[in-house]
């Protein structure tokens, strides 16, 4: 919670009345400042007061006992106090046991690993953090809008004649749609625009178009819809899955993932904080403890969805050659494979997870597919951009075709078995602050899905892949465990919490227990099993974590991060102690990461991108820190995290290494952070893994 701050008002001089300022604390634990009336004081004091305030501003700030500093926090928009615990309970489920609790101020906690609890609203990050209030892309209406037809089982297209009226339309319309048609993963086509009245069915070739009408010869509108229509083979698929369910039970629960990129646990909390009070009052399970396994969003959400590490993902579906993803065995398939619909959605066509420097699918991974019709939206809609990412497309944001596309998903298949994975990355991937303008809109979606009837049958996955990888807050502490602790809540129907009551209580006990993204790979596979329609053991474990489990079952309150599979470097159970920068130990270990670096990008894929890359240098380190020694590690190794900045390339970077002091031998663990972006530096490398260490020899431009 914020401490009360002096507050001084800069504009004051020696021939004005200097404002004494209190801070008071609303009920809501907001601050706010109230001006009072006090006497006269001489230049020399306001310069004094001022310089003061000046040296607390930049010593108190880097500490933690104060929480917030910037005058931006004290505003009622900017801070949004949330309970951080559930306070509605499923009154069908009897749990006696009382639910282990851990010391105040930390999420995990035990002798393998302990988790500190950040404040959401510490000052070394809310000086950058502002609120961001949401914004129409259009001030009129959509013209056209589109309906399923139960009775045709058709998509009916219509003009609004209520939004025409406010259209600078003549006397004559003229309107037509083009439907978009996939080629590959880079490449669109489309239809003939065929022209239509009032309204029109669609073709259930057509999942996704693009409509543009025109008066007096000017073109007065433009938009895109996609679709969810009838495949038969498909339907062929849910009827022979539905007819060899068991008679007399319930229908097996549906999946519904929806993932938001970039947004930790904690920033949730801060940005989102509708949402993340919604999640918490209405019977959602948190894991608290939950830490990815590896730097971005490709290798934690493959753990996910296939249970691998990067290493190995790569090795069994690299997405450097053509078809190589299409050989993994996604989690979505092996639901598709035992009756399930299934879709996958994603916006920001060019940073997609399987897309960015990748060469994507051959074949469409799921069922129902919005790359193409985002691809074409991209290409045909106004759109605008926000922090280097598409923002508005047409008349929604790109984030909310994703939303609106699961929500018709869902409502489409609402009486049958799906997999839905639908992700978004355009309003949290490169700012804390973006996705606080969504929070509303988002707290509102989720009630959307309980008034669809979605969450009767549905188990829910809301949740992240990693927190803020770079930018001004990263390099701070609260930076540090933010990226390694990403946001992740589960819902269960309750027709599933009075069955498996076991399921409850499982989830509760490992609110604060170390989780991983392999945990969550196996909870879907056991979803699955309890189908009827799958046996655990014939889905396979999660091939990196042979001691992952499912989270539907308790996990031990002892486990460490090298027992599932989490390298030193992304691993959050470290306590650790500041050491001197300027230390020779200290750049000693700069130095020897430096040269890591340097051969890394030297040998990476046999030397072929070596040339187009400069050598780095150790310019300095910012700051150093030695882990609290590991009961299992030996005396002699020791673990210390450094952040440092290169040369030429002005790179500031984190790693974590291993020292042993017998043998004086530096081991890197996981790979290396890139704190700060990057963009140009890098052009001259097109693989992902090595961009972050290459300073491009010669650049474009």
């Amino acid at each position: 919670m914020a401490e009360k701050r002096l507050l001084l008002d800069p504009s004051a001089t020696a021939e004005t009345e200097e404002p004494e300022v209190h801070v008071t604390r609303r009920a809501a634990g907001v601050l706010h400042a109230i001006q009072q009336r006090s006497l006269p004081v001489s230049r020399k004091s306001v310069v004094g007061l001022l310089v003061s305030f000046t040296f607390c501003y930049f010593l108190i700030g880097r500490t933690g006992w104060v929480n917030v500093l910037d005058l931006d926090v004290l505003r009622s928009d900017n801070y949004v106090a949330v309970q951080h615990q559930s306070t509605v309970m499923d009154e069908r489920v009897t749990i006696t046991e009382p639910i282990p609790s851990v010391p105040k101020g930390f999420l995990v906690y035990s002798n393998s690993c302990r988790i500190m609890e950040v404040d959401p609203y510490k000052s070394e990050v809310m000086r950058h953090f502002k609120r961001i209030k949401y914004k129409s892309c259009q001030k009129l209406p959509p013209l056209t809008h589109v309906k399923f037809e139960a009775r045709s089982q058709k998509y009916l297209l219509s003009i609004d004649a209520a939004a025409l009226s406010r259209y600078p339309a003549g006397k004559q319309l003229h309107c037509c749609y083009m439907a978009v048609q996939r080629v590959d993963e880079m490449k669109v086509k489309y239809t003939k625009c065929q022209t239509f009245k009032g309204s029109t069915p669609l073709p259930d070739s057509a999942e996704g178009i693009i409509v543009k009408c025109d008066s007096g010869g000017h073109q007065i509108y433009i938009n895109g819809h996609a679709t969810v229509p009838v495949k038969e083979a498909v339907q062929q698929r849910l009827q022979v899955a539905s007819e060899a369910d068991a008679k007399g039970y319930p229908r097996p629960p549906s999946v519904l993932m929806l993932g938001i990129d970039s947004i930790s646990r904690v920033n949730l909390i801060r940005a989102m904080p509708k949402t993340a009070q919604y999640l918490y009052d209405n019977g959602w399970f948190e894991l608290a403890g939950y830490n990815k396994v590896d730097d971005n969003t490709f290798p934690n959400i493959m753990a996910v969805v296939t249970g691998y590490n990067l290493p190995n993902a790569m090795h069994a579906c690299s997405p450097f050659v053509v078809g190589g993803l299409d050989k993994c065995d996604y989690i979505w398939k092996q639901y598709q494979q035992r009756g399930y619909v299934t879709a996958y959605a994603e916006d920001a066509v060019k940073i997609n997870t399987f897309n960015y420097l990748k060469k994507g699918f051959k074949n469409p991974p799921a069922d129902y597919y919005l790359r193409p019709y985002l691809s074409a939206a991209e290409t045909q809609l106004d759109h605008t951009t926000v922090n280097g990412l598409v923002h508005c497309l047409g008349y929604l944001t790109a984030a909310e075709h994703v939303y609106d596309y699961g929500l018709e998903f869902t409502r489409r298949f609402i009486n049958e078995t799906y997999f839905g994975f639908f992700w978004t990355n355009t309003h949290s991937h490169s700012d804390i602050s973006q996705t606080s303008s969504m929070d509303s809109y988002m707290e509102e979606y989720l009630r959307k899905l309980v008034r669809q009837g979605t969450m009767e049958n549905t188990v829910v996955v809301f949740f992240s892949d990693h927190g803020m990888r770079f930018g001004p807050t990263r390099a701070t502490w609260s930076g540090h465990l933010e990226e390694r602790l990403p946001a992740i809540f589960i819902w269960l129907p309750h027709h599933l919490r009075s069955s498996h009551p076991e399921f409850v209580r499982s989830l509760q006990l490992n609110r604060n227990r170390l989780t991983t993204p392999y945990d969550l790979h196996l909870t879907m596979k056991h979803i699955l099993s309890i189908s009827g329609r799958a046996e655990m053991e014939s889905l396979g474990p999660a091939p990196d974590c042979p001691q992952c489990q499912s989270l539907l079952t308790p996990v031990s309150p002892l486990r460490s991060c090298s027992d599932v599979g989490i390298a030193d470097h992304w691993c959050t159970c470290w306590e650790y102690d500041t050491i001197s920068s300027n230390s020779k130990e200290s750049r000693m270990l700069g130095n020897r990461v430096v040269s890591y670096l340097n051969n890394y990008v030297a040998e990476f894929r046999n030397g072929t991108f070596a040339k187009l890359c400069a050598p780095l240098s150790l310019h300095s380190i910012k700051s150093a820190f030695r882990a609290h020694q590991n009961a299992l590690d030996p005396e002699e190794v020791h673990t210390y995290r450094l952040i440092f900045v290169t040369s030429p390339n002005k790179g500031q970077y984190e790693a974590t290494v291993r020292h042993n002091h017998t043998d004086d031998s530096v081991k890197v663990t996981g790979s290396v952070s890139r704190l700060n972006v990057y963009s140009g530096e890098a052009d001259c490398m097109n693989d992902f893994a090595a961009k972050k260490y290459c300073y491009c020899r010669k650049k474009k431009g």
